[in-house]
């Protein structure tokens, strides 16, 4: 099954997967609300650019709040709208890394964006294994409950 590819049984240091999605959440909320502030004191610098870094960490700090009630309220599709956002985030982040590498020509540019590339992409697989677990109960619940009819 191809949902089956890349499930993590637990978070690092044998935390749950609920508790290291939970750390994540939190994380990324914390990172959100931290770089939301300095793209404030851009904006009020009089940086232009400020403006697009303050709606993208706005769209972060969204997308951390729906993970935190997600698992809150176990609904995998909450939980996996994070996963899509992050996914697409760290795509759009190694391209442009990429492309700043190459017109740095900065090895220590190139290192910080695998280190952190790296990190991303582990706490996806984290936060993704965990929805799906969310969606393997549902499915076992679900068989579970069903009426079963009487032979007589």
């Amino acid at each position: 099954m191809e949902s089956e590819k890349c499930v993590l049984k637990n978070c690092c240091c044998g935390c749950s997967l609920r508790t290291g999605t939970i750390i994540i959440a939190v994380l990324s909320l914390l990172f959100g609300l931290a770089t939301a502030g300095y793209s404030i004191y851009l904006v009020v610098a009089g940086v232009t650019e400020g403006w697009l870094d303050l709606v993208i960490n706005i769209f972060n700090i969204i997308v951390a709040i729906v993970l935190i009630h997600g698992i809150r309220t176990e609904r995998a599709g909450l939980v996996m709208a994070w996963v899509w956002a992050t996914a697409f985030s760290i795509a759009l982040s190694v391209v442009l890394g990429i492309v700043f590498v190459f017109i740095t020509a900065s090895l220590v540019a190139a290192f910080i964006l695998f280190v952190v590339s790296a990190i991303q992409i582990y706490f996806l697989l984290v936060v993704r294994s965990y929805a799906l677990s969310l969606k393997h109960n549902t499915l076992v619940i679900n068989m579970d409950t069903t009426p079963r009819q009487s032979v007589v």
